[in-house]
């Protein structure tokens, strides 16, 4: 094997294993990237006023951030407060939420529900199939545990990614 300083060599398990990169780009690969969606996330947080917010659509999910979050759907804004009425479950609860301009530190659009159960379906299947891969020592063969579990564990990701919001949206106010 030549000596290249961009390629290193290493004895695993009786087998040859080479780094195309060396240890030093490697490293400078991932802080570019770590430093890129860092800035990204903060370009688009600083995106966004309070205008922006009044010209919204009534009955649009958004969510509301003061010192807890709050998911509703808009009502309207005027300069002073945002109004919006939050999910309720047979009739329970208050029938609309008003929330001071001085305390609303962020707000954001909000993607469906389906959206978010979708995502949380995958993660469930994908949890769930390498669970039942991983143990196939039974009446199961490797497919079948994987199948099953993978199955049982897309129910359970839908069910809390729908409940507990994955995916979150633009940014349209920030203070």
């Amino acid at each position: 094997m030549s000596s290249n300083k961009s390629c290193k060599v290493f004895l695993t398990d009786g087998r040859v294993v080479q780094a195309l990169l060396p240890a030093k780009c490697k490293r400078q690969i991932i802080s570019s990237l770590v430093v890129v969606f860092l800035l990204a996330s903060n370009a688009q947080a600083q995106a966004g006023d309070w205008q922006a917010l009044q010209h919204l659509r009534p009955g649009t999910r958004i969510t509301v951030k003061t010192r807890h979050r709050a998911r509703c759907f808009f009502t309207m804004a005027t300069d002073d407060e945002l109004v919006c009425k939050p999910p309720r479950l047979l009739w329970l609860g208050p029938a609309e939420r008003r929330f001071d301009r001085q305390s609303v530190r962020e707000v954001r659009l909000e993607s469906s529900d389906e959206a978010n159960g979708a995502v949380g379906a995958a993660i469930g299947a994908g949890a769930g199939a390498a669970l039942g891969a991983s143990n196939g020592n039974g009446t199961l063969t490797r497919g079948g545990g994987a199948f099953l579990i993978g199955s049982i564990g897309a129910l359970c990701g839908w069910f809390f990614g729908s409940d507990f919001h994955i995916l979150h949206g633009k940014i349209i106010y920030k203070r």
